[in-house]
Parts: C-alpha cells; structure tokens; sequence
C-alpha cells in the first residue's frame, strides 16, 4: 500500500488492537468475525491471501481452538 500510495502507510488500527490484547486474541477475534475485516478483503484483492489473519490461524493450529481454525478455513474457502 505505501508503493500504491506514495506514503508510508500504517497499520494503525491493527497495532492498537494487537497493543490491547495481544496477537492470538486479535486473530482469534478476525476468524471468529461474522464480516471480514477491509485488511482481508485488500489482501485477497492482491491475491496474497496467505497474508492474512486467517492464513496465520491456519499455519499455528496447535495455538487456536479448532472452531477458530474452521472459521478461517471457511472464509478462506470462500473467497
């Protein structure tokens, strides 16, 4: 995005909720999402769906509670 943009761009929202519970927590929180976060949805526009929250979830299984793995199998699948 900085390149598309010609600034630097943050990732401000993320780093706030990383910040105020920590890493597992934040994906646990985008899997379980009933609506994907806009991160995802550019990601998956610039077809680097292994970037995402979901991909993370689904490479450290050993770190989720299988629902949390479903789910981010399940919204992977159907993009």
């Amino acid at each position: 995005m900085s390149d598309e943009r010609e600034k630097t761009t943050r990732l401000a929202r993320t780093r706030q909720k990383v910040a105020r519970v920590g890493e597992i927590q934040t994906l646990k929180d985008w899997a379980l999402s009933e609506k994907s976060t806009d991160g995802f949805a550019m990601l998956l526009e610039r077809n680097m769906p292994e970037l995402t929250g979901e991909a993370i979830v689904l490479r450290h299984p050993q770190h989720f509670a299988p629902e949390v793995v479903a789910a981010a199998r399940n919204r992977l699948e159907q993009c």
